[in-house]
């Protein structure tokens, strides 16, 4: 059986990027939310900051996962390297038909 490499699964760091990239998407859509049902309330000026912290919270979820992408993308893949290889099965199915 081949052995795992778990080291950047149990990377912490890469686990704080991911679970804050995750959290400010959520602040920004429930930001965004209620800034359109403020808006719609009639209330310019907190549909207006609240608008602002969604897009804020959106760019720093962002900058989050393209960090822990950016950090991902050198280490090994966590699945059987028969998986990673599309080119071969799309040929074998070619020469078959």
């Amino acid at each position: 059986m081949a052995e795992q490499n778990t080291s950047s699964v149990d990377d912490p760091s890469a686990e704080f990027l991911a679970t804050t990239g995750l959290v400010t998407m959520l602040g920004a859509v429930v930001a965004g939310v209620i800034a359109v049902v403020t808006l719609s309330g009639g209330s310019v000026a907190a549909s207006a900051a609240l608008g602002a912290l969604a897009a804020v919270s959106f760019a720093v979820s962002l900058a989050c996962f393209a960090a822990d992408s950016g950090r991902s993308e050198d280490g090994a893949l966590p699945f059987p390297s028969w998986l990673r290889n599309d080119a071969e099965p799309a040929a074998e199915l070619s020469a078959l038909g």
